[in-house]
């Protein structure tokens, strides 16, 4: 079944080198929407890329930043693109290796809509399941549940939030950008909710070998892998999740430290069995250090080079 584009929606895509099947998915959101705009982060600065050129074809607004600004800072370009140019009540953010099931816009809305009708302050609306899987709620009991930490991909957020709460923080540049959305949000009074129907086809990204001495670890029988990053990301996570909790460890530590369960997880996984140790220490030390000095921003090259090598 397919419906009918929302005239009070618009989407915006961040896109970084997008890939080739992106115009595809974007035929299928515009159905949903009444307008897509694709931001490319500094990747096509000579204005070559088939894919956009594809994209602007389609109708699409097409937004070129004059160098890479990072996630936030290119989704808040293109949400101002599209509150000056088509004056929307609601944005759809999304990454561009999301897709979104058909009937998804709708579903989102109309769970606004009864939230909204039963006295609740709604912040934004996100996916209630990725790839299929539920995503992880505040809690089960709730009328209208909410998502522990929604993704900003896939997030429908009223233009009436984004006047309370502001935009996303571009001085995180990458990573954590949707958990603090997500914090300062709720700091509003507002429900992150999930919409009821709600799925999105995500990327899940390349998983490893977890190898320990050239052998592949098993645990209760069944081999296990890991997803490593690299350094420059690994710096940005841990500085970027010290901020988090710089900045809201005395207003949320309970859900500060459920999320940390699961960061600290991963970051020993990744740290014992991924690629590059050495290079994922050093990034891992150097962002703890800046995310408590407060050194936000982008990664400055050069130390970017030194804790890639």
């Amino acid at each position: 079944m397919t419906h009918q584009s929302d005239p009070r929606v618009v989407a915006v895509i961040s896109a970084f080198h997008p890939p080739l099947d992106l115009p595809e998915r974007v035929k299928q959101l515009n159905q949903q929407v009444v307008h897509t705009v694709v931001v490319d982060d500094g990747s096509d600065l000579q204005g070559t890329s088939p894919v956009l050129q594809e994209l602007a074809e389609l109708g699409c607004t097409v937004v070129r930043m004059p160098d890479n600004v990072g996630i936030a800072a290119a989704l808040n370009a293109g949400i101002d693109t599209a509150l000056e140019d088509w004056s929307p009540d609601f944005v759809v953010t999304l990454d561009q290796d999301s897709a979104l099931d058909d009937g998804y816009i709708a579903a989102a809305l109309e769970t606004y809509a009864a939230a909204h009708a039963g006295g609740i302050d709604v912040g934004l609306v996100s996916a209630q399941s990725h790839n299929g899987l539920n995503v992880p709620l505040l809690s089960r009991r709730a009328r209208f549940p909410q998502a522990f930490d929604p993704l900003q991909s896939g997030a429908v957020i009223p233009v009436s939030t984004l006047k309370t709460a502001g935009l996303l923080d571009g001085r995180l540049f990458i990573d954590c950008v949707d958990s603090e959305y997500n914090l300062r949000v709720r700091s509003h009074g507002l429900a992150t909710l999930i919409g009821k129907g709600c799925n999105m086809t995500h990327a899940l990204g390349q998983a490893q070998p977890m190898m320990l001495f050239g052998w592949h670890v098993s645990v209760l029988g069944r081999k296990r892998h890991v997803h490593s990053h690299a350094p420059f990301r690994v710096y940005y996570m841990t500085r970027n999740n010290i901020h988090l909790w710089r900045q809201y460890g005395a207003r949320f530590p309970v859900w500060l430290l459920r999320r940390l369960r699961f960061q600290v997880e991963s970051d020993v996984f990744r740290l014992l069995y991924g690629a590059n140790r050495k290079g994922q220490y050093r990034a891992f030390a150097r962002g703890f250090l800046d995310g408590w000095l407060g050194r936000l921003g982008k990664i400055d090259p050069e130390l970017q080079r030194k804790i890639s090598a």
